[in-house]
């Protein structure tokens, strides 16, 4: 476990970041600042949802923060990772299963510089900072759908994989989700904070980045029908092909077969033009079917 501990340059708050937390460091931690324990289960819990509880000496957050460098998975785990925040008005406790530089940045430009004096600011600049991981993921999923249309619509679908699509929608929807979930974190530090200027900025940004993933969820959706359709329209293609074939060929079979069959008598075996005047009908059946079918407009 890594524990690292910064303190307000008025002395005002502290800091504690864990990271990597292991359950006999976390007792020492709980016991030290007697934290609840069903909250320090929930911290543990890798794919607890964004929440907010308030509590008698600490208040309770967890927020998802997404990884832009997710697998090809489709679970919430996967693609993001967990925060859990404790704190009131003397401490912030930060815990998180994996390294989180956009929490370290914190520390270097606001705790050292001075810049933040309350817990409370420190707690929306961490809010801000989560948020902020899905503004870069949505840009890098917009980027990947235009790239996809283009491929689409300049008939390089071959190089699409429905897997990819899939994963792609995927993503999308988890994220709209977390999003969903997390508006009550927002919410709730709205009404601790009415007058604070950066919730209004982290809010109006939430509404802005539900707005872009929902757009993103039906895009994806819609590439991944048009791709569909347009491997079924290929398919009709060649299953269209293969008719025309089989309509030409299948007359000149028959006549073929009839010809071809190994009775004793069959007059027209014996004629002297009896082959020229079998390839004649050949050829005039082939010019109907060709004449039928531009009539029809098939061809």
């Amino acid at each position: 476990m890594e524990l690292i501990e910064k303190h307000s340059s008025n002395n005002e708050f502290t800091w504690i970041d864990i990271t990597k937390p292991t359950i006999e460091g976390l007792k020492e931690v709980s016991t030290r600042f007697n934290l609840n324990h069903h909250n320090l289960n929930d911290s543990l819990e890798p794919d607890h949802l964004p929440k907010f509880e308030e509590g008698d000496d600490f208040n309770f957050i967890i927020l998802r923060k997404v990884l832009l460098n997710a697998p090809k998975t489709y679970s919430i785990q996967s693609l993001s990772t967990k925060i859990a925040i404790f704190f009131n008005e003397k401490v912030v406790l930060t815990i998180h299963r994996l390294p989180a530089p956009e929490l370290n940045s914190i520390g270097e430009q606001f705790i050292e510089s001075g810049r933040i004096n309350s817990a409370h600011f420190l707690i929306l600049k961490i809010v801000s900072r989560v948020q902020l991981t899905y503004n870069e993921h949505a840009a890098v999923l917009n980027k990947q759908i235009e790239e996809f249309e283009t491929k689409l619509f300049l008939k390089s679908s071959s190089k699409i994989s429905i897997e990819t699509l899939y994963v792609l929608k995927r993503k999308a929807g988890i994220s709209k989700k977390l999003l969903l979930l997390t508006e009550e974190v927002i919410t709730s530090l709205l009404h601790r904070h009415k007058k604070s200027n950066e919730i209004q900025d982290i809010r109006d940004n939430h509404k802005k980045l539900l707005l872009f993933y929902d757009q993103l969820s039906e895009d994806a959706q819609n590439l991944l029908s048009t791709h569909m359709s347009y491997n079924g329209q290929k398919t009709s293609e060649v299953m269209k092909v293969l008719t025309l074939f089989s309509a030409y060929f299948l007359p000149l079979t028959f006549i073929v077969g009839v010809y071809g069959m190994n009775f004793k008598y069959m007059p027209e075996l014996s004629w002297e033009y009896g082959y020229p005047i079998t390839i004649g009908l050949m050829l005039l059946v082939f010019i109907f079917i060709y004449l039928w079918f531009r009539k029809r407009k098939w061809l």
